[in-house]
């Protein structure tokens, strides 16, 4: 009786087994997949990147670090140390089905119990494939916000796959799509808290690399100036390189520094921020006068009010702008020079077509000037449809092939932009274009005419 007792004890073991064996089949085949998300700190991974852009700097050549325009470093360094984030491809997500084998081992499959040597049966594997963009180390990488219960999902070149296999035929399609969604649910949501985090250091790494780039550039300069100080002569060194080889960057676009030139750097005068919006003023105020009393000024040509502006401008800067200056490839309006080089130019000009805007802009450009020349275009409309003009003028400029990065709107009708001369690419202009509307005026006669004609 007793080992009848014990036989029964047994088969009920048995069962009990059998059936949590085949609930739990695709949770013991899933582990062969990987836990998302776990492997290392994502704060850790930008760390490395910080580092990297400050060795970087460190040894970029220091006659191009400051040969080289600012925002141009700041950008290529940026670049550098940015990081791009997993975004899923969700439109070309696919499935893929296809028998496979699964491993049983120490489960109870039909009616034997395995203890110790591993078991294969036949199953079905059913495969979601979900191609993504940017950088797959991501997807090892525990956000600042995590979740203790990660997907589980294979990284196969620029595909997720999420993978649901079940020894048994009893698998609905409801059932599978329920635990396949499941999975990309929790794999988006990762991705959602690392692209939070990734976005809040590519905005960061922009204002490090300018501050590791000026403080290079600071002990570069500070270096010169104890050399010369010592009054013998500077050695110039064998092995300064010509040419610069930039580094492999996994998974981007092959970045290329900006271009510079491997010259001794030498400082070079420049108009101040400050000056340079003083001038603007000077220039606004003038064509105030010109809107108030536009009778005065209605039958003027360039040269004309070229010559009022530079009345003004001489009467604030001491007599420094000279009118009908010829030099360079071009003949300039209004202009300010500093050892035979020009810190500050302005044009007058009448708007007469799209193609007028687009000379004046190159023949600014065929100055020469010094590596940080400022300059103004004033732009005068004496025809209707002026808001059509200003609409114009602002893609003229966008689209100007020497305008870098954006054009700012200053005010209604004044936009800023900077242009990079055509022969030096470590040269710029920074431009600011102002459109004023200075309608005609009838003459007496005219008035007379309209008049006779309405009566």
């Amino acid at each position: 009786m007793p080992q009848q007792m014990h036989a029964r004890d047994e088969d009920h073991a048995r069962a009990q087994v059998k059936q949590k064996c085949k609930k739990r089949t695709y949770e013991m085949s899933r582990f062969r997949l990987d836990h998302l998300f776990s492997k290392q700190y994502l704060r850790d991974y930008f760390e490395i990147r910080y580092q990297k852009v400050n060795q970087a700097i460190e040894q970029y050549h220091p006659n191009k670090l400051l040969n080289t325009p600012s925002d141009d470093l700041i950008d290529y360094f940026a670049n550098l140390g940015s990081v791009e984030a997993p975004k899923l491809v969700i439109t070309d997500i696919y499935v893929d089905q296809a028998e496979t084998n699964i491993e049983v081992n120490r489960r109870f499959e039909n009616d034997d119990w395995h203890r110790n040597e591993p078991r294969y049966v036949h199953g079905t594997s059913v495969s979601l494939h979900i191609p993504f963009t940017g950088e797959p180390e991501l997807f090892q990488l525990r956000a600042s916000t995590y979740s203790s219960n990660p997907p589980y999902a294979e990284i196969v070149g620029s595909e997720v796959i999420i993978e649901y296999t079940s020894s048994t035929s009893k698998a609905t399609p409801e059932e599978v799509k329920r635990r396949l969604d499941s999975e990309l649910n929790k794999l988006q949501e990762n991705l959602d808290w690392v692209q939070r985090d990734v976005h809040s250091h590519n905005n960061n790494i922009r204002g490090h690399v300018r501050q590791q780039i000026q403080a290079r550039q600071k002990r570069l300069l500070d270096n010169q100036n104890l050399v010369s100080s010592l009054g013998y002569p500077l050695k110039q060194r064998a092995d300064i390189p010509t040419t610069y080889v930039v580094p492999d960057v996994k998974r981007k676009a092959m970045l290329t520094p900006p271009p510079a030139s491997t010259a001794p750097f030498a400082p070079e005068p420049a108009l101040s921020d400050k000056t340079y919006e003083q001038i603007l003023t000077v220039l606004s105020n003038m064509v105030q006068v010109m809107e108030q009393s536009p009778s005065a000024f209605s039958t003027m040509g360039e040269e004309d009010l070229r010559t009022h502006f530079l009345v003004q401008l001489n009467g604030q800067f001491e007599g420094r702008a000279s009118g009908e200056t010829f030099h360079g490839n071009g003949k300039t309006d209004i202009l300010l020079r500093e050892q035979d080089k020009s810190i500050f130019i302005a044009e007058c000009k009448f708007w007469k077509g799209p193609a007028s805007l687009t000379k004046a802009i190159d023949q600014l450009l065929d100055y020469t000037t010094w590596r940080d020349a400022k300059a103004a275009l004033l732009v005068f409309n004496r025809n209707k449809s002026f808001t059509s003009i200003v609409a114009q003028a602002l893609n003229i400029i966008r689209e100007h092939p020497q305008t870098k990065g954006n054009v700012s709107q200053i005010a209604e009708t004044v936009f800023r932009s900077k242009l990079r001369l055509r022969d030096d690419a470590n040269r710029e202009v920074i431009l600011t274009t102002m459109l004023y509307n200075i309608p005609k005026v009838s003459s007496t006669s005219d008035r007379l005419k309209s008049k006779r004609n309405k009566n």
